[in-house]
């Protein structure tokens, strides 16, 4: 069996974010949380087998769009995926130009093919 992929999850809603969280796990992930931007960087530079950033935009402090680039100067391969429910799209010029877009609600199945697609070399 293949190991887990690493996903960290940024999601300022509790419920969202545990219901993503298991959904995720159910999909074969092995998914990592956090609640805003700063956590995200704590828990992105002490998991180095993180393999995608999955955030929401709309977070308190730090927005997903800041948190994306500070994690891309850690990682600068680092797959990302945006979500938002308050935007239909990510925003040209704020959002990295490779990062897909995933518009609230979403399905959990939705998100793990967005994911693996993401994770495939190449994508």
């Amino acid at each position: 069996m293949a190991p887990a992929r690493q996903v960290l999850l940024v999601e300022d809603d509790p419920l969202v974010r545990m219901t993503l969280v298991e959904g995720l796990a159910d999909s074969g992930f092995d998914v990592l949380e956090a609640e805003d931007a700063e956590t995200a960087l704590r828990v992105l530079a002490h998991h180095p087998d993180v393999a995608l950033l999955l955030t929401d935009i709309n977070l308190p402090g730090a927005d997903g769009f800041a948190l994306a680039r500070a994690a891309r100067v850690l990682r600068p391969d680092l797959p990302v995926i945006y979500a938002s429910g308050r935007l239909r799209a990510a925003e040209p010029g704020r959002a990295l130009p490779d990062a897909p877009f995933l518009a609230k609600p979403f399905s959990v199945a939705c998100a793990a093919a967005t994911i693996a697609g993401a994770m495939r070399p190449g994508a």
